[in-house]
């Protein structure tokens, strides 16, 4: 499978997100303090849950859209932590129904410590996240993020092997690229960005989340024909969405990332 290629070189990861690499390691800090359980052995769980890291792409978004409005505070923190925790708890339920034994290179919650165990933690990780945004302040982070999660739930339903291009673009949208959005609107809602904000990088971020997924599915050989199709263009929606923004070194972090997602290898 030729895999379509929109750039020659595309920066590591790590030089994409050094504008935001301070408050990244106060998210990581953040992160793991709100994993820990007081009970075994939902400790242990967890334990495990943290050192399955991903990329963080999640709260990468959050973080760098709450910096391009403004200075990443409290607000910010919890939310990026609560799309990470919501993103893990996703996991552990999706290898329960597809009856995964890996996880990230490395056996999965379902396989270390059963099907009951993994759909427990999943639930103890969406309650943690419940949580973190039940201040008065955080009323429009948490409407955004549930609107979101049951969109997730009904994108995961909805999946089928033979589908029109319309409806893969809503299974995807719904399954991956609403919880992209809601990143870069939680972002600029933690910093008090006006409502036009908001919605201007909250396009930018549906766009992203398509882009992604499309990618996924190139990765994961599923839906070849309308991923390879779809994956150019909305990496130029993506792009064009951040357009409207004057430039900035997060706009450039963003603009990257938009490239290493489209360039992605796993």
């Amino acid at each position: 499978m030729q895999f379509y290629s929109i750039f020659a070189a595309v920066k590591e990861l790590a030089q994409i997100i050094s504008p935001i690499a301070t408050e990244l390691a106060q998210f990581e800090a953040f992160f793991e303090k709100t994993l820990h359980a007081d009970t075994e052995p939902m400790n242990s769980i967890m334990r495990y849950v943290g050192d399955t890291r991903g990329k963080r792409l999640r709260p990468v978004l959050v973080l760098l859209c709450a910096k391009l409005f403004g200075q990443v505070n409290e607000r910010t923190v919890r939310a990026a932590t609560f799309v990470e925790l919501v993103h893990s708890a996703t996991l552990l339920h999706d290898d329960v129904v597809d009856d995964a034994d890996e996880r990230r290179g490395r056996s999965s919650v379902k396989a270390q410590f059963g099907n009951l165990s993994a759909v427990l933690a999943g639930d103890f990780l969406l309650a943690k996240a419940m949580l973190l945004l039940s201040e008065p302040g955080d009323h429009a982070i948490l409407q955004e993020m549930l609107r979101t999660t049951a969109a997730m739930s009904e994108g995961e339903l909805m999946q089928d092997a033979s589908v029109t291009t319309d409806a893969y673009l809503d299974i995807i949208t719904r399954k991956t690229a609403m919880l992209m959005r809601s990143c870069c609107a939680a972002g600029a809602l933690s910093v008090n960005a006006t409502s036009e904000q908001v919605q201007q990088i909250a396009n930018f971020g549906i766009n992203f989340g398509i882009l992604f997924q499309l990618r996924d599915d190139l990765l994961d050989g599923e839906n070849l024909e309308q991923a390879q199709a779809l994956l150019p263009i909305y990496h130029d929606k993506a792009l064009q969405a951040l357009g409207g923004f004057p430039p900035s070194e997060i706009i450039e972090a963003l603009r990257d990332l938009t490239a290493f997602c489209a360039e992605r290898m796993e």
